[in-house]
């Protein structure tokens, strides 16, 4: 048995590298595009996904924002990521600042309940 043979993932697996989410696409339930995962966010503490950075694209005349996104708001599909919203909800959002990712935990709970989630922490 060789290496290649021993580092086969199969085709549906339970892992992934956050390098291959890094840059995944974000879409709506329609298929309408909404923006990409910048960056994968993890508690050191608990050994957690704790929320993606999510790109939203760039609304006319707006300039690109980033929101936290909780890892279980997304679900995957068809190499892209899945988030249950209206693309619209995001034009109001204030969203993360654009060199500033890292959130409390009392910033992230907010972010829990906006989408309705329980933090993996009380779990």
């Amino acid at each position: 048995m060789g290496i290649a043979e021993e580092t086969r993932v199969p085709r549906h697996r339970n892992f992934v590298a956050a390098t291959e989410i890094k840059g995944s696409k974000v879409l709506t339930i329609n298929d309408e595009e909404l923006g990409t995962i910048k960056e994968v966010m993890i508690d050191s503490e608990r050994g957690r996904i704790a929320y993606v950075v999510f790109a939203c694209d760039c609304f006319l005349g707006m300039k690109c924002k980033f929101f936290a996104i909780p890892w279980g708001a997304l679900e995957a599909s068809r190499g892209a990521y899945i988030l249950k919203v209206d693309k619209e909800a995001f034009k109001t959002e204030e969203g993360l600042d654009e060199n500033v990712w890292t959130l409390n935990r009392k910033d992230l709970v907010k972010v829990y309940e906006r989408y309705n989630i329980q933090p993996y922490w009380e779990i």
